[in-house]
């Protein structure tokens, strides 16, 4: 008798899986992806406000939200470079994106680099970086 009642439990189961349907649609399960995707994906922001007084330097932000994690970096001629001037910007920079995405403070999680290299057209570079984890 158990085994007939295990049977027929065993089997409404099965069958109200098969004849389930689900109530997220082929938009809403798109949506959800694409959300996951925009979270996981590193995005590349250079800042309107770069504040440079060097008219050669630049600085890139690179930005994981998943993470809360931001390396900023800040590449300059070699016979222009300054490191307190790279220092200051990098800082002034990390400020106006902590304002902009809402973040309350930072920490660093690595020391910052300095690095010289040549690019592609032979001219001598200087790129200063930091490793960033932002708090909420």
């Amino acid at each position: 008798m158990k085994k007939i009642l295990i049977l027929f439990s065993l089997l409404a189961v099965v069958s109200s899986l098969f004849f389930a349907q689900s109530d997220a649609t082929e938009d809403d399960i798109f949506a959800q992806e694409k959300y996951e995707l925009e979270k996981v994906k590193t995005s590349i922001i250079i800042p309107e406000n770069q504040h440079c007084t060097d008219k050669n330097a630049s600085v890139k932000i690179e930005y994981s939200p998943l993470y809360d994690e931001v390396r900023i970096y800040y590449e300059t001629l070699y016979v222009t470079y300054d490191r307190g001037e790279a220092m200051n910007t990098v800082m002034a920079c990390l400020l106006d994106f902590q304002k902009q995405y809402k973040y309350y403070s930072y920490k660093y999680l690595k020391d910052d680099r300095e690095k010289y290299f040549k690019d592609d057209r032979g001219q001598r570079k200087a790129q200063y970086s930091s490793y960033v984890k932002m708090s909420r």
